[in-house]
């Protein structure tokens, strides 16, 4: 999954085990490998002062645990992941963009309180392109709806596992078939993920979730999801075409199913909690 989504759920799931339990591991921030390329990460509100037809920005929280703080201060009980797609879906398709920053729809977290939700979505800007640490983002967090109706959207994980299971075996014979094999073996090693009984071993972010909190059928869904994610720029599965027509056809559906699938699966394992 992209950099983007990473921190998304490691902010959520984190959030959830400090709204649960008061408690976060030492040095989740700024150590937890979403935030390895940030050099600040902070949450803000929208306000129109008097008289004014701009909204300004006010910092609530300078990092991750100060918003953990606040929302709990604030009534919160728990955080969830919302996947909003885009209105116009008669352009480039939604899993061609969903590499870029900015594009293939827009991931919220919801803040749930009593009797109704907030919505958080992340804006990642280039602070220093050469920086020396590679900590070249600064990511704000915005406040984007307030009180709102509360979805807290569920999603059954055998229906998530079986059909995730089936994209990736259809997927696996169609790279094999075209001569694809580097993205072949990819496929099947997320298949492999989803039969591990330590689904994270092999992943990139290995501490993206706090795994006690999780059931291994979650953990082996979110973790198959992250390395089934094969959406990025030119040279990424999803920057592929074929001369034959039938092929073509088949790579668009396989590819756009995979990629709602996989929004399906990070959503039911990360909500599971």
């Amino acid at each position: 999954m992209t950099g983007i989504l990473a921190q998304l759920v490691a902010v959520t799931t984190y959030g959830n085990n400090y709204l649960a339990y008061d408690y976060l591991p030492a040095g989740f921030y700024p150590e937890n490998s979403t935030f390895r390329f940030c050099n600040k990460v902070d949450f803000v509100e929208f306000h129109k002062p008097l008289f004014s037809k701009n909204f300004k920005e006010s910092i609530v929280a300078p990092a991750p645990p100060e918003w953990f703080k606040y929302l709990k201060k604030d009534g919160c009980t728990k955080l969830r992941l919302f996947f909003q797609g885009k209105n116009d879906q008669t352009g480039t398709k939604e899993y061609k963009l969903a590499g870029m920053v900015g594009g293939g729809g827009t991931w919220y977290i919801e803040a749930v309180h009593k009797g109704y939700s907030n919505f958080w979505s992340s804006r990642w800007q280039v602070h220093d392109p050469r920086a020396a640490d590679q900590k070249i983002w600064v990511v704000n967090y915005g406040r984007t709806s307030s009180r709102q109706k509360t979805l807290n959207i569920q999603v059954e994980q055998g229906r998530v596992r079986e059909k995730l299971y089936n994209t990736l075996r259809e997927l696996t014979e169609f790279a094999t078939k075209q001569n694809l094999e580097s993205w072949g073996k990819q496929f099947e090693s997320a298949i492999a993920v989803l039969d591990s009984d330590q689904p994270n071993e092999q992943y990139y972010h290995k501490d993206l979730i706090p795994l006690n909190n999780y059931s291994i059928d979650a953990r082996q869904i979110l973790f198959a999801a992250g390395q089934a994610w094969v959406f990025g720029g030119m040279g990424s599965w999803n920057d592929l075409g074929f001369s034959n027509q039938e092929d073509n056809d088949l790579y668009e559906r396989l590819s756009a199913q995979l990629y709602y699938t996989i929004i399906e699966a990070v959503i039911s394992a990360v909500n599971s909690y």
